[in-house]
């Protein structure tokens, strides 16, 4: 089959052909439709995060068609459509008995790390680890949910907990996930105040419903969201970007009581001074880890009600892969990326 496959820390992403996968006997094997394309991809790619052992194919984001099951499996079959869950986890243990599979202590790693991802043809993965994709939502709308937009549920309700009413700010929201956490605050009835770099991200963000945009290349997020406020501030910072100055101007904009969540990761050595002035009136930061299978469920759901409508303007095939992803990691790319398979 046909794999983009990973060699060397920072090197391309080389397709060629490699062995067919053979599912173990707790896995499905899956013919693959669609993988999205992220920044997780950009950091494996380049050692940040660490790809496990190379060569690897890499990719997580994936939904296909169940082509055989291991001897095992007897819930699944052979024709069904499917969304795959990233992180390998033991199912037994504390937090996933409690649901919260994210934390899982146990976890063996993640899907495209260490072990081969969806990158690829076809790909071998735990049962456990496949969700069924409703009727209405399309391949390429199911690779989405599988983490941009399962991740935006997992933000906004578990971990900010927004309630209707409240004013989001979503720091780096034209991007693959912010453009879907645009839409998932919208859904929760939320005021959306949307901060980016470039014309193409702001005008996005517009389109996917934002209320008010701020061009973070010309103004200070602070001072423009408290202009945009009557001097309030906001009652949740998203904080998709990861950089010393933008998790301070995040802190900045909270109101009384606000949540900050720091989810971007673009240094990884960026802090936040945690200090009485930082967290007065009672302001909390907190952080935020993927999502739960139930999260993943409920995100599919919404795409199949027509709720939230993932936003993927960029479509290639596998030879085109790590020219994108040479993109995202530019910044260049507003909304999500896939690899289509035919």
């Amino acid at each position: 089959m046909k794999a983009a496959v990973l060699h060397e820390v920072g090197g391309p992403l080389v397709v060629e052909d490699v062995p067919h996968p053979v599912p173990g006997p707790d896995q499905v094997l899956i013919r693959v439709r669609a993988c999205g394309l992220g920044l997780t991809l950009v950091w494996n790619r380049n050692g940040r995060r660490s790809a496990g052992r190379l060569p690897r194919i890499i990719g997580h984001e994936i939904a296909g068609d169940v082509v055989e099951t291991g001897r095992m499996v007897d819930h699944i079959q052979p024709g069904e459509r499917v969304a795959v869950y990233y992180y390998l986890v033991c199912g037994s243990c504390r937090w996933c008995r409690r649901g919260r599979e994210n934390l899982c202590e146990n976890r063996k790693g993640q899907i495209g790390r260490e072990m081969d991802g969806g990158l690829s043809e076809y790909v071998s993965v735990p049962v456990a680890n496949v969700c069924p994709i409703p009727p209405n939502v399309t391949y390429v709308d199911a690779a989405i949910a599988a983490d941009a937009i399962a991740t935006s549920l997992h933000i906004l309700t578990s971990r900010a907990q927004v309630v209707a009413g409240e004013t989001v700010l979503i720091i780096g929201g034209g991007g693959g996930v912010g453009i879907h956490l645009v839409q998932m605050a919208k859904y929760l009835d939320a005021r959306v105040i949307v901060a980016d770099i470039t014309a193409e991200k702001l005008s996005l963000a517009s389109e996917a419903g934002a209320d008010e945009v701020v061009d973070s290349s010309r103004l200070r997020i602070d001072e423009e969201v408290h202009r945009l406020t009557d001097g309030c501030g906001v009652d949740i910072v998203v904080e998709m970007v990861g950089l010393d100055e933008t998790l301070s101007q995040g802190v900045a904009c909270l109101d009384r009581g606000g949540r900050l969540v720091m989810v971007g990761s673009y240094d990884r050595n960026a802090s936040l001074a945690v200090t009485h002035s930082t967290l007065g009136g009672e302001a909390s930061v907190m952080g935020s880890q993927y999502c739960t299978r139930s999260d993943l469920e409920r995100a599919l759901l919404l795409v199949d009600q027509g709720r939230i409508r993932p936003i993927v303007p960029v479509l290639c095939d596998l030879e085109q892969a790590n020219g994108v992803l040479k993109r995202i990691e530019r910044k260049e790319v507003a909304g999500r990326a896939c690899v289509v398979f035919d």
